[in-house]
């Protein structure tokens, strides 16, 4: 059996139609959603492409292998998913951004690669801060959505061995900009602004949030500029799921899709104006860490499902593996729902766990008024975890003002309860959970070490600063010591 995977970046699952958008009309991931299963409450490992894409691929989390900034790599000689299907004679093929594996053993892995993003538009001139990437000239060489599902197409014409395409689209990732006529697909004047966008509330909300929104100039932003960009963003959606119809039409006219198992999912999701912020940072709202997954098997196997249990990101290539037939590495930590999916049962895990932040500072200007210091990249700010159980989520931060919210109650996540004394109970026992998760993660022996870099730093990123907490004492334990 054949694999493709499709991982947009920085796509937001609330995004599609198949999730409930009522505008987009994403009809060919509507497809997929219709002929396979569809994840409604799965969690991605870290709200940040490497960390994130690293924890699929290896099936660990993110306090296990380590990785937790942009250009975070693993020595391909870690167990992971590609190199256990190429090793069972699968066709190997990369098409887009890499964000997993050191470059000089790339070929070790991959059989054909094809990457056009090296690190988030580092070179186009706009792409610093936030506010300004609204805008990026169409004919960019970064907008290359339609040239890598050409090239996903050419290399599955050619594999006459199983293959595994996995198709890394840099859309809908920032900047906002995409080709006609996508760009001019949806109105700005008919776009609904995030209630969050004005709704929010600062001294509920940790001090990474302000620090993010001056620094990104979002303080500014108008709702005038933030509907141009969500309109834009839309229109890279429909820009990613006609690319992704070029490939199931593909399938279908080659006979491929009697023998290929279609995955999707997005590596996190994007702020988008919700508490008036873009991009990404290490906070775990659920625009950020809930991520879209759908899977479609060849045989019909879960047609029109939804699961709604919750799930994790590492759980996904243990559930690929299965479903082909592969056999799954023993350090691979995540849950295959081969057999729940078979059964039709959904209750799914009691938490989840989403770790970010704490990466390699590079601030140098502090912000004033503000104690925690102006990042020049969100993995600047210091680390923390989220774990979610049933309805409850909790998001903890060493340096910062923590925060618990009733997702049931609060969707918006605005009401932060961390410190209510009617929720000592819950807010103790997700905090006991939330520990168990993170000393609970076994560094495990995988015959090498995790850390091991073969390849140099890279030139691009400005050498390692340290980070420099509040000396009064930030803490999540005490949030009356945060300023703003």
């Amino acid at each position: 059996m054949n694999l493709l995977i499709i991982t947009p970046d920085q796509l937001r699952s609330d995004y599609l139609s198949c999730y409930g958008h009522p505008k987009i009309a994403t009809k060919n991931i509507d497809r997929l959603s219709l002929e396979g299963v569809r994840f409604e409450n799965c969690y991605c490992q870290s709200p940040l492409c490497a960390p994130s894409r690293i924890s699929f691929t290896t099936s660990s989390y993110v306090g296990e292998h380590g990785c937790r900034n942009y250009w975070s790599t693993i020595d391909p000689r870690v167990p992971n998913i590609v190199t256990t299907l190429k090793q069972s004679g699968y066709r190997t093929g990369m098409f887009g951004k890499n964000h997993l594996f050191t470059y000089d053993k790339l070929g070790e892995v991959w059989d054909s690669f094809h990457e056009v993003c090296l690190g988030n538009y580092d070179e186009h001139p706009s792409y610093e801060k936030a506010f300004s990437s609204f805008e990026m000239e169409v004919d960019h060489e970064y907008n290359q959505t339609a040239k890598l599902t050409k090239e996903a197409i050419q290399f599955m014409t050619e594999s006459e061995t199983p293959f595994f395409a996995w198709v890394n689209y840099q859309d809908p990732h920032p900047a906002f900009a995409c080709p006609e006529p996508y760009k001019s697909l949806f109105d700005p004047e008919e776009v609904v602004i995030p209630e969050t966008f004005s709704q929010y509330d600062r001294e509920q909300q940790p001090q990474r949030n302000e620090v993010w929104r001056r620094h990104s100039q979002m303080d500014t932003c108008s709702e005038e500029d933030m509907r141009s960009a969500i309109a834009t963003y839309m229109g890279q959606v429909r820009y990613v799921d006609d690319s992704i119809g070029r490939m199931l039409e593909f399938l279908e006219e080659t006979g491929l899709s009697k023998n290929t198992l279609v995955v999707f999912f997005s590596d996190h999701g994007e702020l988008l104006g919700d508490y008036r912020m873009t991009h990404k940072l290490p906070v775990f709202y659920d625009c950020l860490a809930k991520i879209p997954v759908i899977i479609r098997h060849p045989e019909g196997r879960w047609e029109g499902q939804t699961f709604a249990g919750l799930c994790e990101e590492v759980d996904l290539a243990p559930t690929i593996l299965e479903a082909l037939g592969a056999k799954i590495p023993q350090t691979m930590v995540g849950k295959s729902w081969v057999s729940d999916l078979d059964q039709g049962v959904d209750t799914g895990k009691e938490t989840i766990l989403c770790e970010a932040g704490g990466g390699a500072p590079t601030v140098t200007e502090p912000i004033e008024g503000l104690k925690i210091k102006a990042p020049m990249l969100p993995t600047s700010l210091g680390p923390g975890a989220m774990v979610r159980k049933a309805d409850w989520k909790l998001s903890f931060y060493f340096d910062d003002r923590c925060e618990l919210y009733d997702i049931a109650e609060d969707p918006l996540e605005l009401d932060n309860r961390f410190g209510d004394p009617s929720c000592e109970r819950i807010q103790n026992e997700l905090t006991l959970e939330l520990l168990k998760r993170v000393v609970g993660v076994k560094v495990r022996d995988v015959g090498i070490k995790w850390e091991e870099r073969d390849h140099p730093v890279d030139s691009r990123f400005e050498p390692l600063l340290k980070f420099e907490p509040d000396p009064s004492g930030i803490t999540g334990l005490n949030s009356d010591k945060v300023e703003t």
